[in-house]
């Protein structure tokens, strides 16, 4: 906590923690996003009601990415069918976030003023992918949303896609006051396949071991996710006591896009050089990057040079 009370805006708040629970049984992550969450909430300036979405899928992806070994991107997309049409969060293998939602004003204003607003509307769908590269196969599961709830399309991806025992908590709390940053938080633990090495247990006490492990998350009060006053280690050893708690070395998240000056002018360059110029106001041509909105701004005068520099280099298969 800051000397006011308030919360401290700092980016050692920013990690996922993995752990490991009851001896190596059962393994998790913790995921924390202070600066991460609010750097990319205010550069888009969504309403509140979207912002919490947008964090919840940004929490929800370091979570999922977290568990993987891959060198690339891994991307959560939830596609609705209401005022909020799409929440795109990837995290590299670096931990790199970044975000955005697409979504109606009007339409979310009004959905807001009924009594059960529904921002993803009914249906959906919920998807993840993981991008190594042109060489490398993409991995892709989808799952259907139901309702609001991003927890709940995750815990269905974990039953239906991967088959493994798994349990998540979210939290996302909005600045109370102006100034304050956003907070967002999880806890997901899964249970661990059976080695081949090792003696199986007894199937009843695995089971009991596995519904401690599940009972003592869900006693986990939202306030207490979210309080950064408690280390995340100390976190943990408060929940996970009775049971056991190894907590693995932390890995940083940050906010950072992967936008730049020349991967706009190789867009551009894909294009006729006559089509890009229909688009030109006032003699330039505005790309604005939709996850940092990072505005990139090329002279119409200079599209031929742009085509001609970037005409024979190999196009940039980098995810």
């Amino acid at each position: 906590m800051s000397a006011d009370g308030g919360t401290s805006h700092d980016s050692a708040n920013d990690l996922c923690l993995p752990f490991v629970v009851d001896n190596g049984a059962f393994r998790g992550r913790l995921v924390r996003l202070t600066r991460t969450v609010t750097e990319i909430i205010e550069a888009h300036k969504d309403p509140e009601p979207v912002g919490k979405l947008l964090a919840e899928a940004m929490v929800a992806a370091v979570s999922l990415a977290g568990g993987l070994k891959y060198d690339g991107v891994f991307t959560l997309q939830v596609q609705g069918t209401g005022p909020v049409h799409t929440l795109v969060a990837d995290v590299t293998s670096g931990g790199d976030v970044r975000a955005c939602a697409t979504f109606d004003g009007k339409s979310v204003a009004a959905e807001l003023a009924r009594s059960n607003p529904h921002l993803l509307g009914p249906g959906g769908h919920l998807a993840f992918t993981v991008d190594q590269g042109a060489h490398t196969e993409r991995f892709q599961g989808i799952v259907e949303l139901s309702g609001e709830s991003i927890t709940e399309a995750v815990h269905t991806y974990f039953r239906q896609s991967e088959q493994i025992d798994s349990a998540l908590k979210m939290a996302v709390r909005a600045p109370i006051r102006p100034g304050e940053p956003w907070q967002a938080a999880a806890i997901v633990v899964q249970r661990m396949p059976e080695r081949a090495d090792a003696l199986p247990p007894n199937p009843e006490d695995a089971e009991d071991a596995w519904r401690t492990v599940v009972i003592l998350l869900g006693s986990l009060k939202d306030q207490e996710l979210l309080d950064w006053s408690l280390t995340p280690e100390r976190l943990l050893a408060r929940l996970y006591a009775t049971v056991g708690v190894l907590p693995l070395p932390r890995r940083p998240i940050r906010a950072k896009c992967r936008c730049s000056y020349e991967r706009s002018e190789r867009i551009l360059a894909s294009f006729p050089v006559d089509e890009i110029k229909s688009y030109a106001q006032d003699g330039k041509i505005h790309m604005t990057c939709e996850f940092c909105r990072t505005d990139y701004v090329f002279p119409e005068s200079e599209l031929e040079a742009v085509a001609a520099k970037h005409r024979d280099q190999p196009k940039d298969s980098s995810p």
